[in-house]
C-alpha cells in the first residue's frame, strides 16, 4: 500500500505534536504556578468578543467558559502545527534527514516561541517574580521547542510523511509511539484539565437542587468566580501590603502586622454580577479582617480623592468610590469562616464592601492605591457596570423546577431574596403566573449585610400545571425590577419563575 500523501499525513503529525506541545505547556505553567501563553491568549480574546454577545455566552455557558475558550486556542494551535507539519513534510521527501528536521525544527520553534516571551515578559504577563522567572519561562519555551520537534519528526517517520522507506513492523512502531500514546494522553491531560477548570467556577448548590440553603454558606460549597485560567498562589513571607496614590503616608504592611491589629468581623452576603435570575452565584460568609478606613486614615488621604483602587497579585485591578472605602463596615478581610482564606477566594487578602457586586470585592489584594479620578477597572474595560450596586433579587429554591405536587396536600415555597446593604423588607409569591400575590414569611437575617430566607406554605387544590413566581422589597420599601435583563452591564433583574405540575390526590 502507497504511503499517505505528504500533505496528510504531514497534517495529522504536525497536529498531535502541536497537541502534545500543548500538554506540556500547560503542565509546565502548572508546576511553576504561573498562566502560560494558551492562557493568556484565551483571556485576551475575551476582548474581541461583542459585549452583547459576551455577557450571552457568560449567562449561558457559566463554569463551561473558561474551557470552551482555551479548547479554542488549543485548537488553533494544533491546526496552525498542522500547517507547519505540512511544509516540513515536503521538507523530508527531498531528502532532509530526520536530524537535521529535529535541530531546524527546534531553532525555528525556538525562535518564534523568543518573539512571545520577550514581549509578554517585558509587560509582566510571564516571569513574574523578576530575571529568574523570565529565565524560568524562557527554559519552558525550550522544552516545549524540542517536545514539539522530536513530536513532529517521530510522527512523519511513523506516517510515512518523511518519504523515506521503513520496515513495516518498526512503522507500526513508530505511528504508535508518534500518534496513538501522544494523543491519548493528550487528551486524557486536557480533558481532566477541562474539568478542574469548570469545578473551579462552579456555584454552591441553590435554586436546581430543590434545596434551601443554610443561612451562613459552607467555605467549600461558596461560589467562586474568577478571570484567571490560573489563579495566582502567594507566598505571605514575600507578601507586602502596600498603600500609596494620592496619600501623604505611603506605607507597607506585613500579613502578620495586619493579623496583629484589633479584628472585625462581618456576616455579608456576595453576589456575582453575572449571576442570571434565579442562579447560584451568592453565597453568604463569615468575614473575619481590619477596617480598610483605619489604614487609609493613617496613610492620610490627601484632597480630591475620588476612588480607591485595589491591585491584585494576577494583574486584576479595580476601585470602590471613596465613600464606599471609609464605610464603617467595609473591611480587608484574611479569614471566611473562622479560618484563613482559601486560596480560591484571596489568601492571603481580599476586600468586602457591602452592596457591591462581587467583581469589585478584590481578591489577592497586593496594593490599594488612592486616585484623584475615576478608575476603570478589568470588567469596566470590557463593559460592565462601573457603579455596580447589587439588585434586589429574590430566588424560589423549593420546590425544584418540573415536580410533581399532590392536590390538597400542603407544600413549601421558599427561597432567598437580597438587596445588599439595602436589606429586604418583604417577599411576595405568586401561584397563578403573577396574577395575585401573597406575602411570604421572613427568617431573621445573620446581619444587615445578609440575605434572607423566605417561606410559604401552600396547597394546591386543583390538578395542573402552575407557574410559580417570587419578588422581594429591599429595605425602603422598593419592589425589585420586573423587566427581563441579562446580567450584562448591570447585573439581572427579573422574576425567578418555577414551573410544577399538580396531580390528583
Amino acid at each position: 500500500m502507497a504511503n499517505p500523501a505528504p500533505s496528510r499525513s504531514g497534517f495529522a503529525a504536525g497536529a498531535v505534536a502541536a497537541l502534545l506541545a500543548a500538554v506540556v505547556m500547560l503542565a509546565l505553567g502548572a508546576l511553576a504556578g504561573v498562566p502560560v501563553p494558551l492562557q493568556l491568549i484565551a483571556d485576551r480574546l475575551t476582548i474581541l468578543i461583542p459585549l452583547d454577545l459576551f455577557g450571552t455566552l457568560l449567562g449561558s455557558l457559566e463554569s463551561q467558559a473558561k474551557p470552551l475558550a482555551l479548547a479554542g486556542v488549543i485548537i488553533a494551535q494544533v491546526l496552525l502545527g498542522g500547517a507547519v507539519a505540512v511544509l516540513v513534510a515536503r521538507l523530508a521527501r527531498r531528502g532532509v534527514s530526520p536530524g537535521v528536521l529535529f535541530l531546524g525544527l527546534t531553532a525555528a520553534t525556538w525562535a518564534v516561541l523568543a518573539f512571545v516571551v520577550a514581549p509578554l515578559g517585558a509587560i509582566g504577563l510571564v516571569g513574574r517574580d523578576g530575571s529568574a522567572g523570565l529565565w524560568r519561562t524562557a527554559l519552558g519555551f525550550l522544552v516545549i521547542a524540542l517536545v514539539f520537534a522530536g513530536a513532529l519528526v517521530l510522527g512523519l517517520e511513523g506516517a510515512g510523511g518523511s518519504g523515506r522507506e521503513i520496515d513495516p513492523a518498526r512503522r507500526r512502531i513508530l505511528r504508535l509511539a508518534g500518534f496513538g500514546v501522544p494523543a491519548g494522553l493528550a487528551v486524557l491531560f486536557l480533558g481532566r484539565f477541562g474539568l478542574q477548570m469548570a469545578e473551579r467556577g462552579e456555584a454552591a448548590p441553590g435554586a436546581a437542587s430543590g434545596q434551601l440553603p443554610t443561612p451562613l454558606t459552607p467555605t467549600e460549597d461558596f461560589y467562586i468566580v474568577s478571570k484567571n485560567f490560573f489563579d495566582p498562589s502567594v507566598s505571605v513571607p514575600d507578601w507586602r501590603l502596600t498603600i500609596d496614590g494620592q496619600v501623604e503616608r505611603p506605607r507597607a504592611y506585613t500579613y502578620e502586622e495586619l493579623r496583629a491589629r484589633p479584628t472585625m468581623q462581618r456576616i455579608t452576603t456576595l453576589e456575582c454580577i453575572s449571576n442570571p435570575v434565579g442562579g447560584n452565584y451568592i453565597s453568604t460568609g463569615e468575614w473575619t479582617g481590619l477596617p480598610l478606613r483605619d489604614l487609609l486614615t493613617e496613610a492620610g488621604l490627601r484632597p480630591g480623592v475620588v476612588d480607591i483602587v485595589l491591585h491584585a497579585a494576577d494583574d486584576y485591578a479595580d476601585s470602590i468610590p471613596l465613600v464606599a472605602a471609609l464605610h464603617p463596615d467595609t473591611l480587608l478581610a484574611y479569614d471566611l469562616n473562622g479560618a484563613p482564606l482559601p486560596e480560591s477566594h484571596g489568601y492571603p487578602l481580599r476586600l468586602i464592601v457591602p452592596g457591591i457586586f462581587g467583581m469589585k470585592n478584590v481578591k489577592w489584594i497586593t496594593r490599594i492605591e488612592a486616585v484623584d479620578y475615576d478608575f476603570q477597572g478589568y470588567w469596566q474595560e470590557r463593559g460592565w457596570s462601573d457603579i455596580a450596586t447589587v439588585q434586589t433579587m429574590s430566588r424560589i429554591d423549593v420546590p425544584a423546577s418540573n415536580r410533581t405536587l399532590v392536590a390538597g396536600q400542603p407544600t413549601l415555597i421558599a427561597g432567598i431574596a437580597f438587596a445588599g446593604d439595602r436589606g429586604i423588607s418583604r417577599v411576595e409569591v405568586s401561584t397563578d403566573d403573577g396574577e395575585t400575590w401573597v406575602p411570604a414569611t421572613l427568617d431573621e437575617p445573620l446581619s444587615p449585610l445578609t440575605w434572607v430566607l423566605w417561606r410559604y406554605e401552600w396547597t394546591p387544590i386543583q390538578p395542573g400545571r402552575y407557574r410559580l413566581m417570587a419578588r422581594a422589597y429591599d429595605g425602603q420599601g422598593q419592589v425589585q425590577d420586573a423587566e427581563e435583563r441579562p446580567p450584562l452591564p448591570d447585573g439581572a433583574t427579573g422574576y425567578h419563575t418555577v414551573s410544577v405540575r399538580v396531580g390528583e390526590a
